[in-house]
């Protein structure tokens, strides 16, 4: 017998609860002979990324400023339906979709309020709910399978059925955010407890709640069990705690609404609409990537790092061209600046800086007319822009940068092609800095950068450059793992240069 005691921060929870629910019998058996249905919210997109690998938009949330919703309503799904291994975006079908529902299904949804009793609720800033609201009595009807994903953190006092009673949307004379009242919802409840007792044949008890800086929100954990089952939880937890958990959901999404938006109209009582409370001004930032917008892979790590009060906006250099087409306008020739960017599926592509410049002038002057700041994302050398307001070019942030941390020692960089090794060495060497360099593509086989990293390993080098926008936090852990060196990633060292800014 074996005893442990965990805290999981608010993210980590969620991730444990989203890993809990993919073990779970309903889910199994409804994804293989049923249907499963994803309902919006930060718990369940991480289920439906694990999943199907796809973020669902956020709408309702509850921040410092209160309960807001998103700023913008993007076409990406609040609600999917999975059945025989293809997807739907039912949001504008829900009662339909919802009608059609048996025992053999399973809705998945989230919770903003839970009690000691086993109840759940969740808050309702339009009429009735909205879509979910009002459709959530014909699961009830049909006796369809609903599990409730919610964290300990959702822990309230008292009795939720009575809380109901008490709750409303209306005739708030001050609100933080817009007004909203509650429903029940019922289900399955999965909270930490019952996620540790999916995941192994344990026993746990929850010891305390809170902390300082960010185990705000945490939950303390004492499980105990026979010595294979605690070591199944042990390696669950390590991972949890050595990998980085973010915020799911859409990016888009996840920018909260403003005083005056287009939300103001749905909302009641928001005091910042009625000018009661003071709403703080957004900064906003234009960022161009040389390939096709969206690229989430890349402004996901940007967004992270970036104060929630500055909001982004995002343009393609190669948005309006197909593949074919950019292989016949952009590719380089013999002696042209290469850059490496992808296509919107993902598709990489290698481009001649030179024949980009025109396109690039264009973003920057439609961007100029409604950011306050414009970053280019790539590394490239570029020639001078003309702009009005300020514009960040990563590459002279970077050489300064490591430029002064390398001191006259040899610096480590990996480039995506080996056609850029010879490129890279003269740009490098204009700012007195001298390179070991190898290749290996953000946009291909992962294994590769494994595989140059490790080259770095016996290197006389304390740094090591990913001279590309491309590269990701992850990709920075894998050469950290693999080098034991020091790494610099110009995405989240021009994500601080913003905050600086304008955060």
């Amino acid at each position: 017998m074996k005893k442990i005691q965990v805290t999981l921060l608010v993210e980590e929870s969620k991730e444990l609860i989203a890993r809990a629910i993919l073990e779970h019998k309903k889910l199994k058996t409804s994804l293989k002979s049923g249907k499963v249905i994803l309902k919006g919210g930060t718990t369940i997109s991480k289920i439906s990324e694990k999943i199907i690998g796809i973020p669902l938009r956020i709408s309702g949330r509850i921040s410092e400023r209160g309960t807001v919703s998103s700023l913008i309503n993007s076409d990406c799904p609040h609600t999917i339906l999975i059945e025989k291994n293809k997807i739907r975006n039912i949001d504008n079908s829900l009662n339909e979709e919802f009608n059609n529902l048996t025992e053999n299904d399973l809705v998945i949804i989230g919770a903003n309020a839970i009690d000691v009793f086993g109840n759940a609720a969740m808050m309702a800033g339009s009429p009735g709910g909205g879509n979910v609201g009002q459709s959530m009595a014909l699961i009830y009807t049909e006796r369809v399978n609903v599990i409730i994903a919610a964290g300990l953190e959702k822990l309230i006092p008292g009795n939720i059925n009575e809380v109901i009673k008490n709750s409303s949307r209306k005739d708030k004379v001050f609100s933080t955010g817009m007004g909203v009242g509650m429903f029940p919802i019922y289900g399955e409840l999965i909270t930490e407890v019952e996620a540790i007792q999916l995941l192994a044949d344990v026993n746990c008890q929850v010891i305390g709640a809170g902390g300082l800086y960010e185990a705000k929100g945490s939950t303390t954990l004492e499980i105990w069990g026979e010595d294979e089952e605690i070591n199944k939880i042990i390696e669950t937890i390590k991972n949890i705690k050595t990998n980085e958990n973010k915020i799911s959901g859409e990016m888009i999404s996840l920018q909260e609404c403003e005083a005056f938006c287009e939300s103001c109209g749905r909302h009641e009582g928001c005091s910042y609409k009625k000018r009661q409370l003071k709403d703080r001004k957004k900064a906003k930032l234009g960022i161009i990537t040389i390939g096709q917008s969206p690229r989430k892979d890349l402004t996901d790590d940007i967004a992270a790092l970036l104060s929630k009060y500055i909001l982004i906006s995002e343009k393609g250099v190669l948005d309006k061209y197909s593949y074919q087409d950019v292989l016949e306008k952009f590719s380089p020739k013999e002696n042209e600046n290469i850059l490496v960017s992808r296509m919107r599926d993902g598709k990489q592509v290698i481009l001649s800086e030179q024949k980009i410049l025109e396109e690039m002038q264009t973003c920057i002057d439609e961007l100029e007319k409604e950011v306050d700041i414009v970053l280019i994302l790539c590394t490239g050398k570029f020639l001078k822009f003309k702009h009005n307001k300020p514009l960040l070019i990563p590459q002279r942030i970077l050489h300064s940068t490591v430029s002064n941390l390398s001191d006259g020692k040899k610096i480590g960089a990996i480039v995506p092609e080996k056609e850029q090794i010879k490129q890279m060495k003269e740009w490098w060497s204009k700012v007195g800095v001298n390179l070991k360099v190898e290749a290996a593509s953000p946009y291909k086989d992962i294994e590769k950068i494994r595989e140059v990293a490790s080259k770095f390993k016996d290197e006389d080098i304390d740094y090591i450059v990913l001279d590309c926008m491309g590269y990701s936090q992850s990709m920075k852990k894998i050469v950290m793992e693999e080098s034991g060196k020091m790494v610099i990633l110009p995405r989240t060292l021009i994500a601080r240069v913003v905050n600086e800014l304008i955060g």
